[in-house]
């Protein structure tokens, strides 16, 4: 049993699930990939040629091209603050790429200045060990980031090892939208923004698989709440009948007894109401 299963109520079903689309995990994981690659490529070229003259000069050409490649770490520290990140947000959005590209600044120029030098080719075969678990820890917290509609409510998963779940009863969900550009619908993905009447307010699911099957889903689940079904039907009770006076009593009897000899009631019936009137006298 999952973890989802485990956190569902009683008669709780899991109606449709989803995560972000496939190029979220792209773009987080990209300037990670690229690190990865970049240290154990320059590890490698710098281990294994000779220490001649033909391999000096491999050396200072890897140093050139790490100078090259400072335009990654610099592109997600321009882009960072073009989107608006300062303060807080900014150093935990772009520490990595700048550490990254200290780290390749100050390869090019050992790799220009001392060309002979391997230390630098161990010290990157060690760290590209770094950007790799990076790279596994942002696919499992992709892998384990899940937003499900319920027959009850809308539930936000996410966490490997620390769990943390929001949700939304269905019966507060007021409205839905649903944002996709071009390239998104060509993709299928998109983003829902789904606005409840808790103090929260609004949901935002960005870049979801799947979106427009996502709120057909939750659009559904909430129509089946308001559905009652009967497997018995209305049942319109009887009008109590008024008990009589004893005075009344005889006459009953004997109209009784013309509906029977009329054939309206069987014998049967007519002796049962009989000794029904008679217990009352």
């Amino acid at each position: 049993m999952g973890y989802i299963e485990r956190i569902l109520g009683d008669n709780e079903r899991v109606v449709y699930r989803t995560h972000q689309h496939f190029i979220v995990l792209l773009g987080r994981v990209l300037g990670s990939l690229f690190a990865f690659l970049v240290f154990l490529a320059l590890g490698l070229v710098v281990l294994l040629p000779n220490t001649d003259d033909s391999g000096n000069r491999i050396r200072q050409v890897v140093g050139v091209i790490a100078l090259g490649s400072l335009v990654m770490p610099l592109y997600l520290i321009i882009s960072a603050w073009l989107s608006g990140l300062r303060g807080r947000d900014f150093v935990q959005r772009i520490w990595r790429a700048a550490l990254a590209g200290l780290f390749i600044l100050a390869v090019a120029v050992i790799m220009l200045l001392l060309p002979q030098s391997r230390l630098i080719g161990w010290i990157a075969v060690v760290l590209c060990a770094v950007p790799a678990f990076e790279v596994i820890r942002i696919f499992l917290d992709w892998l384990n980031e899940r937003y499900i509609i319920t027959n009850r409510r809308v539930i936000e998963a996410k966490g490997t090892i620390n769990k943390h779940v929001r949700d939304s009863a269905l019966e507060k969900v007021n409205d839905v939208e649903l944002d996709q550009s071009i390239i998104g619908r060509i993709l299928v993905y998109g983003t829902v923004q789904i606005i409840t009447g808790s103090d929260i307010g609004i949901n935002m699911f960005r870049r979801i698989s799947n979106p427009v099957r996502f709120k057909r889903a939750m659009l559904n689940a909430k129509e089946e709440l308001h559905v009652t079904p009967s497997d018995e039907p209305e049942r319109i009770p009887s009008p109590a009948m008024p008990t009589p006076d004893k005075e009344e009593i005889p006459d009953l009897i004997a109209e009784l007894d013309e509906l029977r000899q009329k054939g309206i009631i069987s014998e049967e019936e007519f002796q049962t109401k009989k000794a029904e009137l008679l217990a009352r006298l």
